[in-house]
C-alpha cells in the first residue's frame, strides 16, 4: 500500500519554509514590494537567503549543487508558498534548473539553484518575474527551454505579486526532453494552489469564529457554514490527489501525465472557488483592497492559465476514458 502521508523530514522542509516566510516574506511586505515603481517582486537579499536554504535545488542532483530530494519535498515546500503568496520566480527557477541539468549545463543549474541566476517564465505574448539578464523558461509537452532575456517593458498585470512584461530574447541556451516536465509543472502549481485553498479556509473559519451578527457568531449561519466546509472538502481531496500525483511523477510511471493533471484541475477548481467563497464569507471588508482575500483570488487566477496547457490538461484527463470505449 502506497504511504501519501508526509514524512518527519517532509514535515520539517514545510515547518521551516512556513516560519522563515511568516518573517521575511509576510503579506505586508509583499504589498510593499509591489507598490515600488519598477521593482522587482522579491529583493536580491532574500532571494539569496531563500537559495541558501536550498530552495531552488532541493530535487538537484549532489553533482550539480542540489540537495538530491525528491517532487514530494518541493510539493511541501510549494504548498506553504502558495499559502504567503510569495512573490518571485521560484515554480520558474524550480523547473528552469531541472532544465540546466537535464540539459547537460550543470554549471547553468547550480548558477539558478544558488541564486545566481533568475528565471522567469512565458505567459502567451508576456513573460512574468524575468527581468533584461535573466533566464526565460518555456515549456511543452516535449519538454523545456531556457532563452537569454534581453529587454523587458513592464505591464500591468493581475497579481500584485507578480511582474508582468513583454521581453525580447535570445536563442535557447539549453533545452533538454523531458515528456513529463509539464507533469512536474502541474504538480508544483496544484501544490500552489492547495496551499491558497488551505489559507482562505483557516481565513474564513476564523472570522466565522469571530465575527458577530445579530447576536451570535456568523459561523453559525448554514450559508457560511457550507462554505468553509466546502473549503475543507476541497482542499482534503486536492491534497490526497496532489501527493500521489507526486510519487507517479517522480517514479515516471505511464499513469503519471493523467494523476498530475487530474492534481492541478482539481486545485484550480478548489482555489478558485474557495477564493471567491472567502471573500462573500468577510462581506463588505472582503472586497476592500486593504484586505488580503482579492490578493488569494487574483494569485489563484493566474496559476490556473500560467501553463497555457488548458486543453492539454484536459486531454490527459480525458484519454484514460476514451481508451476505455
Amino acid at each position: 500500500m502506497t504511504n501519501l502521508a508526509p514524512s518527519q523530514e517532509q514535515q520539517g522542509i514545510a515547518a521551516a519554509s512556513a516560519t522563515f516566510l511568516a518573517e521575511q516574506l509576510p503579506l505586508t511586505r509583499v504589498r510593499e514590494l509591489a507598490a515600488v515603481p519598477g521593482g522587482d517582486a522579491v529583493d536580491d537579499a532574500t532571494w539569496r537567503r531563500c537559495a541558501d536554504l536550498g530552495w531552488l535545488a532541493l530535487s538537484l542532483s549532489e553533482d550539480a549543487g542540489g540537495l538530491g530530494l525528491g517532487l514530494a519535498e518541493e510539493v511541501m515546500l510549494f504548498q506553504q508558498l502558495g499559502r504567503r503568496l510569495a512573490p518571485g520566480p521560484f515554480r520558474s527557477s524550480v523547473l528552469g534548473a531541472r532544465v540546466a541539468a537535464r540539459g547537460g549545463d550543470a554549471a547553468l543549474a547550480t548558477a539558478i539553484g544558488e541564486g545566481r541566476r533568475r528565471v522567469g517564465m512565458r505567459l502567451g505574448e508576456l513573460v512574468i518575474d524575468a527581468r533584461p539578464g535573466d533566464l526565460l523558461l518555456e515549456l511543452d509537452e516535449t519538454g523545456g527551454r531556457l532563452h537569454d532575456v534581453e529587454t523587458t517593458e513592464r505591464v500591468e498585470g493581475v497579481d500584485p505579486g507578480t511582474r508582468f512584461a513583454k521581453a525580447t530574447t535570445g536563442a535557447p541556451v539549453v533545452r533538454c526532453d523531458d515528456v513529463l516536465l509539464v507533469a512536474r509543472a502541474r504538480v508544483l502549481l496544484a501544490a500552489e494552489l492547495l496551499g491558497i485553498t488551505e489559507a482562505v479556509r483557516d481565513m474564513s473559519a476564523d472570522y466565522a469564529r469571530t465575527r458577530v451578527q445579530f447576536g451570535k457568531a456568523i459561523g453559525a449561519f448554514q450559508a457560511v457554514k457550507h462554505r468553509c466546509a466546502d473549503m475543507a472538502v476541497a482542499a482534503y481531496v486536492t491534497r490526497a490527489q496532489l501527493f500521489q500525483a507526486a510519487l507517479l511523477v517522480e517514479a515516471g510511471t505511464a499513469q503519471a501525465d493523467f494523476h498530475a493533471a487530474s492534481a492541478y484541475l482539481l486545485a484550480v477548481q478548489g482555489a478558485k472557488r474557495s477564493t471567491a467563497d472567502n471573500i462573500q464569507n468577510h462581506g463588505g471588508i472582503g472586497y476592500t483592497w486593504e484586505h488580503d482575500a482579492h490578493l488569494y483570488l487574483k494569485r489563484a487566477l493566474l496559476l490556473e492559465h500560467l501553463l497555457e496547457t488548458s486543453r492539454a490538461t484536459h486531454r490527459a484527463v480525458l484519454a484514460p476514458a476514451r481508451h476505455e470505449f
